[in-house]
């Protein structure tokens, strides 16, 4: 049959697949999933070695070279323009793993003024920046800082993208910025497909953060409330859509609080579930320690803003009270006693 012919040989394999001939149907299969690969449509080679692997998962050699042939085939239709400028960032990848970052990323242009990521608010995606500049900003007290101007090879949005949290600053073009950028999505895929690629887009970005090292050098405290360290526990429910509580009430252990909110840490084995948190808005209960050995009852909505990892499974959420408190609430507060839950004191 003729290379226009597909078609009628992916029938002709599900046809011996059918009949159990499994050798004659891996033949085909293999023989497509290499004619779609050189012409570039990874989808359908993709799919095809998929089918190949649930036919026989035995065709070792089949398996393996069609993989292969996908993953070069690949790496030879990259953007050089891009690998050259995110060398540094593909240089220690696996072809797999740079594919895999490559051929998730989607481009996004923006032109001057409109905000790529706005402070205070939710940012799912994590930019690259191959053309233009853009001004990291930090609202304070009603005051617009410039923290840096970034440009070409620039990643903006580490902190939201990998750990849960309405952006901390403003990222504004000066003029007309091209970008590619990753959703937070990709990373359940890597999970089962290249386990090691989250971690070392990680260290990259930990250490090419400019913006974060220029807060550090200019001394920027960014928290404008004074927090008080807390111990004991807060139990909290989710609200639905028309903010009531749903479900039954949970129970976190408090680690501080400021006339803006409070934080606390839950137990979870499960970080998709931890990050749907962020921007939800949950019922917050717990009986708060005061001076001369009395009790203030909190029960308020309240705001998650972020849903950090800890350590052995612990995260830290942080939540934002809709209308501030009064410093001298705070100033009453006997932090070296335990907060309790509603039906204690």
């Amino acid at each position: 049959m003729s290379d226009n012919d597909k078609p009628k040989r992916e029938a002709l394999a599900d046809q011996r697949i059918n009949q159990k001939d499994t050798e004659g149907a891996c033949k085909l299969l293999f023989d497509l999933i290499v004619e779609y690969a050189r012409e570039k449509n990874f989808v359908k080679a993709e799919a095809l070695h998929e089918k190949l692997y649930e036919t026989d998962p035995m065709a070792l050699t089949e398996i393996v070279r069609s993989s292969e042939i996908i993953e070069e085939e690949k790496s030879e239709s990259l953007d050089r323009e891009h690998i050259e400028i995110w060398s540094k960032l593909y240089e220690p990848l696996s072809t797999a793993e740079g594919n895999a970052l490559y051929y998730l990323m989607k481009s996004k242009k923006f032109q001057s003024g409109e905000p790529i990521m706005e402070q205070g608010k939710l940012n799912s995606r994590l930019y690259f920046i191959n053309r233009g500049e853009v001004k990291a900003l930090f609202n304070q007290g009603g005051k617009e800082n410039l923290i840096k101007i970034l440009g070409v090879g620039d990643i903006v949005g580490q902190e939201p993208f990998f750990s849960a949290t309405v952006c901390t600053v403003s990222m504004v073009p000066l003029n007309s910025v091209k970008a590619t950028y990753l959703e937070t999505d990709v990373l359940k895929k890597w999970k089962e497909e290249v386990p090691a690629l989250e971690s070392k887009l990680y260290d990259y970005c930990l250490k090419n953060d400019s913006v974060k090292k220029e807060l550090a050098g200019k001394s920027i405290e960014r928290r404008s409330d004074k927090r008080v360290n807390l111990s004991g526990t807060v139990v909290f429910q989710l609200l639905d859509k028309a903010g009531k509580p749903t479900g039954k009430g949970y129970k976190g252990e408090l680690s501080d609080l400021s006339a803006g909110g409070i934080s606390f840490i839950i137990k979870s084995s499960k970080k998709e579930s931890v990050r749907m948190l962020l921007g939800r808005r949950l019922k917050i209960s717990f009986n708060l320690p005061m001076k001369h050995n009395t009790y203030h009852k909190v029960e308020q909505l309240m705001t998650v803003i972020a849903a950090q990892p800890q350590v052995f499974d612990d995260y830290s959420i942080h939540l934002k009270f809709d209308t501030k408190w009064a410093q001298r609430m705070i100033e009453d507060v006997d932090p070296s006693r335990l907060a309790v839950k509603p039906d204690q004191e």
